[in-house]
Formats: structure tokens, C-alpha cells, sequence
């Protein structure tokens, strides 16, 4: 164990600046992604990192995603339940953006390894952010202007918000069905 490893629920430890592919753990994933609550908690109310998650990939197969691709639609930001999220503003036009960005590469990458996952699907960016601003009006303020959300208009989705049991029950479900939908075509 590294000093720097922090010890998941299943037990695990894992070093989140030098992360080992074998350490990666979906429980542990979805477990952690079940329990943030997206933007750094300052949400009218409970909506987590895993339902984003959900929806992303979701969305994703909705629009022609293959099962790959769902599967890192689901994980984009698996990384997450190792690093916690920085607020937009922090990990973008801050002094502290740069390690943290340097720290989520290096646990995307494992994450890309333990699951074997390819290229995102053709879009994802693009619904990624317009989930967030369709996120944006179900749970924060809308005061203010958000550079990143420029160009880019609200899903238009319902979102009815899980509470942290159903958020990974549901994470692990589309996993366990993605995996197996990609082991029927390889």
C-alpha cells in the first residue's frame, strides 16, 4: 500500500496519483459514484454522480452507441470515485486544476485498461454537457452565466432523482448488461 492510497469499500487500496489497473473495482465505482451528489452537493436536491452517469450512457445507446461505447459513456467519470469532483470553475480556471487534471488522466487511463474500454461514442461531449444543462434547471440556480454550457441547449428529459441505493443498483445493472452485450459481439 502507497501512502498516498486511499482503502475503497470492498477493501481495496488504491493509489489514486499512481493507480493500478487491478485495483479498479466496479462495486467500489458505483458505490462512490451512488453517493456524490453532483455539483459538489449545492443541489436543491440529492442527484448523484451515478444517475449522470446512467443517463450519459443512456443517451449514448439512445442515439446509436454501441455497447462499447455505452460502457465508456457509463465510466467517463469513474475516476470520480477515486479524485471526488471539482466544481467546474476550480478544475478549469484554477491553480488547483492542473494536478487534479493530471491525476484524473492517470486513473482514466487504469480505468480504460481494467475494462478494456475504447473510444467514447460520437457525441458524448455534447450530451454530456447538454445533460448538465438540463441538470443546471432541475437542481441549481440558473442566475449567472456558465461559459461551459455555451452552445450547448438542455436534454429535454425528466429527471426524477435516485436515491443512493437505486443510483447504484441501477449503475451496476447497465454495466452488467453492457459487458454482456460486448461479450456477445467480440
Amino acid at each position: 500500500m502507497a501512502d498516498g492510497a486511499i482503502q475503497t469499500v470492498s477493501g481495496r487500496w488504491v493509489d489514486p496519483l499512481a493507480p493500478d489497473p487491478g485495483s479498479i473495482d466496479i462495486g467500489d465505482i458505483a458505490q462512490a459514484l451512488a453517493n456524490q451528489c453532483r455539483f459538489g452537493g449545492h443541489a436543491r436536491r440529492f442527484y448523484s454522480v451515478a444517475q449522470h452517469s446512467a443517463i450519459v450512457s443512456d443517451v449514448c445507446g439512445e442515439r446509436g452507441a454501441s455497447a462499447d461505447e455505452g460502457l465508456v459513456a457509463l465510466l467517463h467519470d469513474a475516476g470520480e470515485a477515486y479524485l471526488v469532483d471539482l466544481p467546474h470553475p476550480i478544475k478549469h480556471r484554477s491553480d488547483l486544476g492542473p494536478p487534479y487534471r493530471r491525476a484524473e488522466k492517470l486513473l482514466e487511463e487504469a480505468i480504460r485498461v481494467r475494462f478494456g474500454l475504447g473510444a467514447p461514442p460520437a457525441g458524448m461531449k455534447a450530451i454530456d454537457r447538454s445533460l448538465l444543462a438540463a441538470e443546471r434547471q432541475a437542481f441549481t440556480s440558473t442566475d449567472g452565466a456558465w461559459p461551459e454550457l455555451e452552445g450547448f441547449e438542455p436534454l429535454e428529459i425528466e429527471i426524477e432523482p435516485w436515491d443512493p441505493v437505486r443510483a447504484r443498483r441501477e449503475f451496476l445493472e447497465r454495466f452488467e448488461r453492457l459487458e454482456a452485450a460486448r461479450a456477445t459481439t467480440s
